[in-house]
């Protein structure tokens, strides 16, 4: 029997303009440290941003995995997985000023309280897909409501 499964990755291009931006940055932040705290701050802030945009560039560590149970996503090689069963709905929201596809959980769901109190707060919404790998926000949407109506409702008990 065949496994069911989608993967998703960020375009590469995107993570690797903004690891040059901070690689200009941590230049400029050397030539000022002479000046005073503020070339270290540059260097050192700009320094792990560089950091983690090499990181989204090796393969595994920034992905979205569609299956039957659920929706896997990995941000810097941590994984969370989530039940289509424990989603209520999706929409499109904002994450600053990108344009992402927020879920809420269904009432019964009990994981992540805190966390999901503070993102309602905050969003709107109980959580977020943390970017739209490589799709517009409505194509993401529309794919994540057809995998969860295909097997949400199948495994819901």
């Amino acid at each position: 029997m065949k496994t069911e499964r989608q993967t998703y990755r960020p375009r590469n291009l995107n993570t690797v303009l903004l690891g040059l931006v901070c690689l200009a940055f941590v230049v400029s932040g050397i030539f000022i440290t002479h000046d005073g705290p503020m070339g270290w701050f540059a260097t050192l802030f700009f320094g792990i941003g560089l950091l983690v945009s090499l990181i989204q560039l090796i393969p595994g560590s920034t992905e979205l995995h569609l299956t039957k149970d659920g929706f896997e996503t990995t941000s810097l090689f941590r994984k969370n997985m989530t039940r289509w069963t424990d989603v209520d709905s999706f929409k499109i929201g904002y994450l600053g000023p990108s344009k992402t596809v927020m879920f809420d959980y269904i009432d019964g769901h009990d994981k992540h309280a805190i966390g999901k109190l503070i993102a309602k707060w905050l969003s709107g919404s109980n959580g977020a897909l943390p970017m739209t790998y490589g799709l517009k926000a409505t194509e993401l949407l529309q794919t994540m409501n057809e995998w969860k109506n295909k097997y949400g409702a199948q495994y819901r008990q």
